[in-house]
């Protein structure tokens, strides 16, 4: 369940030298959060009556009843293109951050050199610093901008890229280490796509206006970037133009979102021999050798888009690559340069993708830097100060409820037939958990950080970041890798080449958990966004991986078969959302989440009732257990959302908004049904013949 984000319910790092590191532990002998109990952030209910519109039927529009006051009261404000309950808990977070950050900012200088206190601290100072990021200018990315236009052949044209990848910049393709789908325990190297700077493909192939226009006003951004660079603005809207033709033709050659949610789609083992017989216009053992990678055989994860780069190599003018690499350059790093490049950077990502009317503080925007680079090192402090023992043994409580729901329910399943429910509970029984924070914290001590100039240290965190994932390259997997997620972070995930879940510190806060509000409120907040995690090991994609994480089919033809018709009832009704004009939702992109959704809701639910077992049922302010569980569920979504911003995710997020979330989930279940009284033919109970379900 994974987010851009926040969550996506039931959701970067270096290679310079340094002398001495010192890398703190935290672990709940050091917690030093107070674990005094506190009171429930919105009662003992859980749940925000204040946000809540009665005079909407809760069997009308679950939605609109469960959190409809609260849109009207906390409109879009202009620093977002979106803010919900993700984000009032992340501005918590930030809060947080912001205190340890100013802290170790003000003790860096005296700090041992290489500390965590000394990095996180020049960091966040360096960036702080826009006295000397304005006199810096261009003169950060000035050195590659000359290499760049010292490119003189196709050879020299390859060494570049290869120096790019190596610094962390992404045109054309990025090689990375991945698990091996087929052998789990082992990370490879792959090849993927790359190198665009629009969201998706859709954007520009799609035939309508407004991409249209976005595509117009793209060209006037890359020529407004080419021109802060030092191109004369004509020569620069030329270049820009064949910057947008150059890219559509590598849009073209890719999979779609879809299409690449096929785990076999984008598995594909080659020698590097046979990759080079594919695209002989890369010297691959070169380009491999450059980056210190030494494997025979690798991942090629769509291999008509190396194909098509092949021939774009052979036919694209020396000069087009030269302005494309360019432009790849001043776009990766604007948001370290001055204030043209990140002014503009913002208009065009942020106010004319995304709805965005204004940017965010400045100390918001370095704490959220300082984390994405550093977030391991920063992540420390922050778990001691927010992350009791008692919360993480709580989770673990929960976890196990909710395993042991679906443990209950497998077998009871009477479209699946024993073979596949053994495998099925065999998968359960091999979940792996991640709660808070890491066992093993990541070693930074070959990143060096000073204070002296934020552009150098946003790239050489980014080239640290490239460095350690290639490192793992040819190795077995860490069992305690945490993955991309920081501890502040507001998200959760499923890995299915783990078969494990992963809870950040950051999201086990209310409105997500509150250890001190009821119970009914907490399993349909994090309970659900635990079974949604649980339930990616059985979506349309995690039901392919077996208890080891390997792609390996472990179903009966006949299960599989019923499985697939569950999981694209589920496409098909969101499919039908309307997001904007002519965009709907794309129910093939989001079936997963929606998948984990309803699994994970329905699991919650199931898991509550069982832990009402022997205890006295109770009504608060009116509403039952289960009406309670249904509202905690509803009101972690409550959300308000720009135009762009709502279309951009429709093409690009394999989740739905939260509208749909909600209404989409609850209209499924027989229990919701009961629970509020709803008549047949309610809107929100979806007729029996049309109705999901799968466990």
């Amino acid at each position: 369940m994974r987010r851009t984000l926040p969550l996506a319910i039931v959701l970067i790092a270096v290679a310079c030298s340094t002398s001495i590191t010192t890398t703190p532990t935290a672990s709940p002998t050091t917690t030093t959060a107070s674990s005094q109990p506190l009171a429930p952030l919105f009662g003992p209910h859980g749940f925000d009556l204040t946000g809540m519109d009665p005079t909407v039927n809760a069997c009308d529009d679950f939605y609109r009843f469960a959190v409809g006051k609260w849109r009207e009261t906390h409109p879009l404000p202009a620093q977002y293109s979106r803010f919900g309950r993700f984000e009032e808990l992340a501005e918590r977070n930030r809060e947080t951050l912001h205190t340890i950050l100013e802290e170790d900012a003000r003790v860096a200088a005296t700090a041992p050199r290489g500390s965590a206190e000394q990095k996180v601290g020049d960091f966040y100072a360096a960036c702080m610093n826009e006295t000397a990021i304005e006199a810096a200018g261009m003169t950060p990315i000035q050195d590659e901008l000359n290499r760049i236009n010292a490119i003189s052949d196709r050879a020299s044209l390859l060494s570049e890229l290869t120096r790019l990848h190596n610094e962390g910049y992404g045109p054309l393709f990025r090689v990375s280490g991945q698990n091996d789908m087929k052998n789990s325990k082992m990370i490879i190297a792959s090849v993927g796509s790359g190198g665009l700077g629009l969201p998706d493909r859709d954007y520009y192939l799609r035939d309508q206006d407004r991409f249209k226009t976005i595509r117009g006003q793209y060209i006037d951004h890359v020529a407004k970037m080419l021109t802060l660079s030092g191109d004369d603005s004509t020569t620069a809207r030329a270049e820009a133009e064949r910057v947008l033709q150059l890219e559509t033709k590598l849009a073209d050659a890719q999979m779609t979102r879809v299409e690449m949610r096929i785990p076999e789609n984008r598995y594909h083992m080659m020698a590097v021999s046979q990759l080079a017989s594919m695209a002989p216009a890369v010297d691959w053992n070169s380009y491999l050798r450059g980056l210190g990678v030494d494997q025979q055989t690798l991942n090629v994860t769509e291999p008509k888009y190396m194909e098509a780069l092949n021939r774009l190599l052979n036919d694209i003018p020396l000069d087009d690559w030269r302005t494309y690499l360019r432009w790849n350059v001043v776009n990766a790093t604007a948001p370290a340069l001055s204030r043209p490049f990140e002014q503009e950077e913002f208009n065009f990502n942020g106010r004319i993708l995304s709805g965005q009317k204004e940017q965010q503080e400045r100390w918001k925007r370095c704490v959220r830097a300082t984390d994405a680079n550093l977030g391991q090192l920063l992540g420390q402090e922050y778990v001691r100060r927010t992350f009791t023992p008692e919360a993480k043994a709580k989770m673990n409580q929960l976890i196990d409820n909710l395993v042991a729901a679906l443990r209950e329910d497998i077998p009871t399943l009477s479209w699946m037939g024993p073979q596949t429910k053994q495998a099925a509970l065999d998968k359960l029984n091999a979940f792996q958990r991640k709660i808070g924070y890491p066992d093993k914290w990541r070693d930074y001590s070959a990143l060096s950080i000073t204070r002296d100039s934020y552009a150098q240290d946003y790239m050489a965190a980014r080239q640290f970041a490239v460095r350690y994932n290639i490192g793992r390259i040819g190795k077995p997997d860490d069992p305690n890798e945490w993955g991309g997620f920081t501890p502040p972070t507001v998200n959760a995930s499923y890995s299915s080449t783990r078969n494990d879940i992963t809870f950040p510190a950051g999201i086990l806060q209310p409105p997500f958990y509150d250890p001190n509000a009821d119970d009914a409120y907490n399993y349909g907040g994090i309970g659900t966004v635990i079974g949604h995690e649980m339930t990616h090991g059985f979506d349309d994609q995690g039901a392919k991986f077996d208890p080891q994480g390997n792609l390996r089919n472990w179903w009966t033809p006949e299960d599989l078969k019923n499985f697939q018709a569950r999981t694209d009832c589920i496409g098909n009704e969101y499919s039908e959302f309307n997001v904007a004009p002519q965009i709907n939702i794309n129910g093939k992109l989001v079936t997963g989440e929606a998948t984990a959704d309803l699994g994970g809701a329905t699991l919650a639910l199931r898991a509550y009732e069982r832990s009402l077992q022997g205890k006295p049922r109770q009504n608060l302010d009116g509403f039952t257990p289960e009406q309670r569980f249904f509202l905690g569920f509803a009101q972690v979504w409550g959300e308000n959302m720009a135009a762009e911003e709502a279309t951009r995710r429709a093409l690009t997020d394999t989740h739905a908004q939260g509208p749909f979330r909600v209404n989409g989930t609850v209209s499924n279940m027989p229990a919701f049904q009961r629970a509020f009284h709803c008549a047949e033919g309610s809107p929100m109970v979806r007729e029996a013949s049309k109705r999901c379900a799968i466990w």
